[in-house]
């Protein structure tokens, strides 16, 4: 898209300037020669101009093709460059350095091989209407001249018009070499063009009203949904949260846990069934009222570049210094704060890259809390901490969750506990739920899982906590 624009920078600031001013001192000079002889500048138009047009629409075809491919390829290369960079620690610890290296070679060749194309379709072009000129200008100072053997021109119109007719080929040059000007800009604007027209996979509707202020029940009404057609993730889901209750989604990788929280938080729509927030279908309320009611705390956290103050206050622009105070202290970031050299106006950088990943997590919690949501969706909060830091999270989710509801996805199932229900969800559906004490009394799917935990050195939050 970078590069899109500036192609669109360059035509808009000397293409499009340059093609008015070439094209009237054409149309001016065709004036002039068909008011000086009639017969040499029909001549002039049915020899020349036909060649040109016919070269044009070749050309326009052949460069197109050519300069769309160099836009895929050179985003390409940019893609791959910024991946590289991005993981240079996981390059240098594999050992991929050469590899990464020669990939990247193959993927400038390939831009390389794009521009070459180019490359020869304009020397084909630009030379080939030049030649046309010339040739032109020959083949008419040979019809004017046979003119003036019979005296039907004399040699000072003849003069004259073939003044003003090296003038009528010197523009057709310029746009010439504007033309590939013209078809970079184009092919730039055809690609700006499929980014900005690519439909949301969520949009509000025209009627969408304003969600007003929630309880928090959250329901999921025969909801059916697959990212692929064909490949359901969820099937016939049935569930309601009450207001204030924690629920905790625990179950296999890939089950549907995270789809459930993404549905609610309506990043996707089901393909069939409802979500509803109090019982309103959040397809028809405002994307801002519904997302400014629910707060977030994806796997992998996102930091902008910036300082802590400013990430912390990303979801709540407003929030003042002791309200920031108060999240750090309930997320247990005090002591990173006190440790860093400008405290809350340390910067983080890009991504966070200057914080671990449990800081990270710590810190998006803290934003979490901050923004006071009414509705939290906990996406593997705890999965970046160590055991530490993932009890001084335990605790602080206590005052997290406190009259919220929420939506816990969970691995650790000492993060599972803390809800006050538990829902085991697999094969697309719901397997069963409860309370941790009422799970372990079925022997079921959560038994299993429970065992499974305790035999890897999982512990129990509740008889921690007792």
């Amino acid at each position: 898209m970078t590069s899109d624009i500036e192609n669109l920078q360059q035509l808009i600031q000397d293409g499009i300037s340059q093609f008015a001013l070439q094209g009237l001192t054409m149309i001016v000079i065709t004036v002039i020669l068909f008011s000086t002889n009639v017969v040499l500048a029909l001549w002039t138009v049915l020899l020349v101009v036909p060649l040109l047009v016919a070269f044009s629409i070749w050309y326009h075809h052949a460069s197109e093709k050519g300069y769309l491919l160099a836009r895929d390829r050179i985003a390409t290369v940019l893609a791959d460059l910024s991946e590289s960079l991005y993981g240079i620690r996981v390059v240098t610890a594999n050992n991929r350095q050469r590899r990464n290296i020669n990939n990247h070679r193959h993927v400038v060749g390939a831009y390389r091989d794009a521009n070459a194309y180019t490359g020869r379709v304009n020397a084909i072009y630009g030379p080939s209407t030049l030649m046309i000129g010339i040739l032109g200008q020959a083949m008419l100072l040979g019809i004017g001249g046979h003119m003036v053997l019979t005296h039907h021109l004399n040699v000072a119109q003849l003069i004259v018009f073939f003044l003003f007719l090296n003038r009528f080929f010197s523009p057709i040059q310029l746009l010439v070499q504007q033309y590939t000007t013209l078809q970079q800009g184009r092919s730039s604007i055809i690609r700006l063009r499929e980014l900005v027209e690519t439909a949301p996979s969520v949009d509000e509707g025209p009627d969408a009203i304003t969600l007003p202020t929630i309880e928090g029940r959250i329901t999921f009404e025969h909801v059916d949904f697959g990212y692929l057609p064909g490949e359901p993730v969820l099937h016939d889901v049935n569930l309601e949260i009450a207001p204030g209750e924690s629920v905790a989604f625990v179950g296999p990788t890939g089950a549907g846990k995270s789809t459930m929280a993404k549905l609610a938080n309506r990043f996707y729509d089901p393909t069939s069934g409802r979500v509803l927030l109090d019982g309103i279908d959040i397809k028809t309320v405002t994307l801002r009222s519904l997302r400014s009611q629910l707060g977030v705390v994806p796997q992998e956290p996102f930091l902008f570049a910036g300082s802590i103050r400013t990430n912390l206050r990303f979801g709540r622009p407003d929030a003042t210094d002791e309200e920031i105070e108060l999240a750090v202290e309930v997320v247990g970031l005090g002591e990173l704060v006190e440790r860093l050299p400008e405290g809350l106006d340390t910067p983080v950088h890009e991504r966070g890259q200057t914080l671990s990943a449990g800081e990270r997590q710590q810190l998006a919690l803290a934003r979490a809390f901050l923004a006071r949501p009414r509705v939290l969706i906990l996406d593997e909060a705890t999965s970046s901490l160590d055991l530490q830091s993932e009890i001084v999270i335990e605790r602080a989710l206590d005052r997290l969750l406190e009259g919220r509801s929420a939506i816990l996805i969970a691995h650790r199932l000492t993060t599972a506990q803390r809800a006050d229900r538990i829902v085991v969800i697999d094969d697309g559906g719901i397997v069963e739920m409860g309370t941790p004490d009422e799970l372990l009394a079925a022997h079921g799917a959560y038994a299993v899982m429970y065992d499974a935990w305790l035999a890897s050195g999982g512990r129990d939050a509740t008889r921690a906590s007792s």
